[in-house]
């Protein structure tokens, strides 16, 4: 096996030489390929890697599954394609397993474009409903701060945030021992801005960034906009990313320029890892000169008895670990308002911002600092997370009771939403992605697992919000949903 082949996934090493057996035995289309726990036996690997090398065959169009009959090789069209469109390796020529596209299928593009829009029942955003935000308070403040301070609205913008919120967020980092220096923070628009000009600052087009699988599907796209290929690594509903996977990555040479992980509340697993796996995983990068982005917009909503540290709390070097958070999933989703610490990568980050957006609006950043110099904001925050906790124990007890049996459902540490996974039985695994489809038309939403990995590594699996009080009407919802799953 060559370097090329060996920066490649375990599923995706496999899903080559199933391919390469099935062109060497001349297989013809329709033909039935192995059973996932055949693969598995005749390979040595586990049940999940051998049903991701299938899927993975299955989006490039070289396969396809049949409901309770499996997996069979796919109908070929004209000039020797695949149904899928890929070209059939022309004869002599030799097999190269070729790094996949970074775009994504058209049905995923079409379920992007879909998720967030107005339905009845919504299961799908991570957030909560607006009646557990402090819209109000926040309301009033606004009005106040454009009365009193007209300078707010109508004087032009410059620099990387409003003094007095930079301060108030290096002194809410204090109570949780991760010391952030006011000048070195940047106030983003939002926190996807803050991870696009992370990423810009760290790496160029064509550079591979390990991210955590399932990982967060916005960040896909991020990677996917920049050209930047994104390594996944396992990332557990207890114990956060695999610092050995990761490891064992590096040792063979992939060439991972940096590390993006949601360490606190995990989005989609709620998982937080410990501090000792923290500081393992700045000691790894640090030794192999490896950035790490950390996406912390979650970390105020962890439900232990005490907050969470961040990854950057653990790099006593305050340069290689860039920390990226806001207020939208903890003050309300309209808000729109993030931050940045870049460590080392300030000076760029602030260019970076200059170019990008020139600078974020002060009013709402002036009403944030209030808020948070008041003391309202920890009220707030213990609030709704109680109001959390109660509404994911609720929403997984539904799940539990009216899913398939041998449904399996995360208990999340933090955070909004809950990761499930259909039961495969004997037959090829159910697809959230017609499940999605289905419950659309009836109008409940949820997001499907496809859209958190690549080549369909999850798609017997969905995310559900649990940011809505927990209503019959919501009951009810579950109960058609799993009705539908089933």
């Amino acid at each position: 096996m060559d370097s090329a082949e060996q920066d490649e996934p375990l599923y995706r090493q496999l899903a080559q030489r199933l391919w390469e057996n099935v062109e060497g035995a001349a297989m013809n289309e329709g033909e039935r390929l192995p059973s996932v726990r055949t693969l598995a036996a005749q390979h040595g690997v586990s049940l999940t890697t051998a049903l991701q090398a299938l899927r993975w065959l299955e989006t490039r169009g070289h396969i396809e599954a049949r409901p309770r009959s499996g997996y069979f090789v796919a109908k070929r069209t004209r000039r020797g394609k695949r149904a899928g469109g890929q070209s059939e390796p022309k004869s002599g020529a030799p097999k190269r397993w070729a790094r996949p596209a970074a775009e994504v299928d058209a049905q995923a593009r079409d379920h992007l474009a879909i998720a967030g829009a107005p339905t009845a029942v919504r299961l799908d955003l991570a957030s909560a409903e607006a009646a557990l935000y402090p819209i109000e308070r926040f309301s009033v403040l606004l009005r106040r701060l454009a009365y009193q301070h007209r300078d707010l609205v109508g004087s032009h913008v410059r620099g990387s945030g409003y003094p007095a919120l930079r301060a108030q967020i290096a002194r809410q980092a204090m109570q949780y021992a991760c010391e952030l220096d006011p000048d070195e923070l940047v106030v983003t628009n939002g926190c996807v801005e803050a991870l696009n000009l992370a990423l810009r600052a760290v790496a160029r087009p064509g550079d591979t960034i390990a991210v955590e699988s399932p990982t967060y599907f916005v960040l896909l796209q991020i990677l996917r906009a920049l050209e930047m290929p994104a390594y996944p690594i396992p990332c557990r509903p207890q114990s956060g990313i695999d610092v050995d996977a990761l490891k064992q990555a590096l040792d063979r040479g992939v060439p991972i320029k940096a590390v993006v992980t949601v360490a606190n509340g995990n989005n989609p697993l709620g998982s937080v890892p410990s501090d000792a796996s923290k500081r393992a995983l700045v000691e790894l990068l640090r030794e192999r000169d490896v950035v790490l982005i950390e996406d912390d917009i979650f970390g105020d909503l962890c439900f232990g008895e005490t907050r969470p540290r961040p990854v950057r709390a653990f790099d006593d070097t305050h340069g290689n670990v860039l920390l990226c958070g806001g207020f939208s999933k903890s003050l309300s989703p309209g808000l729109r308002l993030g931050w940045i610490a870049p460590g080392r990568f300030t000076e760029r980050v602030k260019a970076l911002k200059f170019t990008a957006s020139m600078a974020t609006a002060e009013l709402q950043q002036a009403a944030v600092a209030q808020l948070l110099a008041g003391g309202g904001y920890a009220l707030h925050l213990r609030r709704l997370k109680a109001a959390l906790l109660s509404q994911q124990e609720a929403l997984r007890q539904a799940v539990l009771r009216y899913f398939p049996a041998g449904t399996e459902v995360t208990r999340p540490a933090g955070g909004f939403v809950l990761w499930a996974k259909l039961p495969s039985g004997d037959g090829p695994p159910r697809s959230t992605r017609d499940l999605f489809e289905r419950a659309r038309a009836e109008g409940i939403s949820f997001a499907p697992g496809h859209l958190f990995g690549e080549g369909g590594a999850f798609d017997d699996c969905l995310r559900l919000n649990a940011g809505n009080r927990w209503t019959s009407e919501l009951d009810a919802a579950v109960r058609r949903l799993g009705e539908l799953a089933a």
